[in-house]
């Protein structure tokens, strides 16, 4: 769906799209960058931002009726954005990966009626799924001299146009996505890997009485998005001898794709009793493949696309399902306002997102929309028509 620093993500139900994407990260730098590099930001108050993430994991964890864990250890801490203070109206920059697919159509959207609500001048620019573009994208808003830059990275390549943003005194707010180098960065905006990971897994145990065979179906191999998640979902696995994966395998988030996957398990693997998937997307493939064969679907995991809900619905399948929002760089665009008003905000934006079973379907199947809908959507229904969503 967007991007991320060599991470792809997966949002069109006909075909997988590729967008890049980087390792979960936080960081807020205090020490000296060398005679080039901006001023450090003044970072503190990081009870207050700990406690702010921590909110997010415990409120989902409730959600599913699993236990409460600890976050992983990150630096957090509120940024003191007083020297970027101006008045408005403002104009901000946002260099986007492009509308590449119904989730992206849906992030630009949001973006855009955001930005209307704020009452900001969008100075706006498509990478069309290149990270090369992206680059000159970001110089080219950089001419155009807007106040903040709010950029849905596609890669690393674009950190020095973000050093320039730095230099010039311009905030920057990344969204969907994370850079390992956060010295010129003042806010993150962007939904857990680690935790959706987590989530997954800890339903499935919970489902499972601590005991059975599972299945791990990942969508890209190398990209961030799917590979932290694994390594969350495993990480907590370990924890439960009783749970045994028996195979992990890469569907490129492609319904095609996992239906080829799921019916082989079928064969390989005729007593699983969960499958852990990282996208409703790959769920599609699995649920038409065991439906074909006569079989029940096992319970999966995932993300959140009206497609899916459908065949769930249709299927009596049982899940649990964390949605990835598409409205991620429309709430980086409210953090960008806030920092030109001046005010605090956390260096890592905890990202709430709708978590929900088998047993709130109904709440969130939109019968009357796309497949291609990404749900719970926040954008106003007349938006989603016109997107040709709904």
């Amino acid at each position: 769906m967007h991007t991320r620093t060599s991470r792809p993500r997966r949002h069109a139900l006909v075909a997988a799209a590729a967008v890049a994407g980087l390792a979960l990260v936080s960081a807020c730098s205090n020490a000296s960058q060398g005679s080039t590099a901006p001023t450090a930001q003044s970072c503190s108050g990081s009870a207050k931002a700990t406690t702010a993430i921590a909110n997010v994991w415990h409120q989902d964890e409730n959600a599913l009726g699993v236990s409460s864990l600890t976050p992983p250890p990150s630096k957090l801490c509120m940024v003191n954005t007083a020297k970027y203070k101006k008045s408005g109206p403002y104009r901000i920059a946002f260099a986007s990966q492009g509308p590449t697919n119904s989730w992206a159509v849906s992030s630009d959207a949001d973006v855009r009626y955001e930005a209307a609500q704020q009452h900001a001048k969008l100075l706006y620019a498509s990478a069309n799924g290149n990270a090369a573009s992206q680059v000159g994208n970001i110089q080219d808003l950089l001419a155009q001299s807007p106040q903040a830059l709010v950029v849905q990275p596609m890669g690393s390549a674009i950190q020095g146009q973000l050093h320039r943003a730095a230099q010039a005194g311009i905030p920057v707010v990344v969204c969907t996505g994370q850079l390992a180098d956060q010295s010129d960065i003042v806010s993150t905006v962007n939904r857990s890997y680690a935790l959706q990971g987590t989530l997954w897994a800890q339903w499935i145990v919970k489902q499972l009485n601590g005991k059975g065979q599972i299945a791990m179906l990942s969508g890209i191999a190398g990209v961030p998005t799917a590979e932290d998640s694994y390594a969350a979902a495993k990480k907590f696995f370990s924890r439960y001898p009783g749970i045994h994966v028996v195979t992990h395998q890469y569907t490129n988030w492609s319904p095609t794709q996992a239906k080829q996957v799921a019916s082989t398990l079928l064969v390989k693997y005729p007593h699983l009793n969960a499958i852990w998937s990282d996208s409703s997307i790959t769920d599609i493939g699995v649920a038409q493949a065991y439906t074909a064969a006569g079989k029940p679907v096992p319970p999966v995991t995932g993300d959140s696309a009206n497609g899916f809900l459908r065949l769930a619905k249709q299927d009596h399948v049982k899940f649990a399902l964390s949605a990835y929002p598409p409205e991620q760089c429309g709430q980086a665009i409210k953090v960008a306002v806030s920092i030109l008003k001046g005010t605090s905000v956390p260096n890592q934006v905890p990202v709430n997102s709708a978590v929900y079973t088998d047993a709130q379907l109904s709440q969130y199947y939109r019968r009357s929309c796309s497949d291609n809908l990404w749900v719970p959507s926040q954008l106003p229904t007349s938006i989603l028509t016109q997107l040709k969503l709904c």
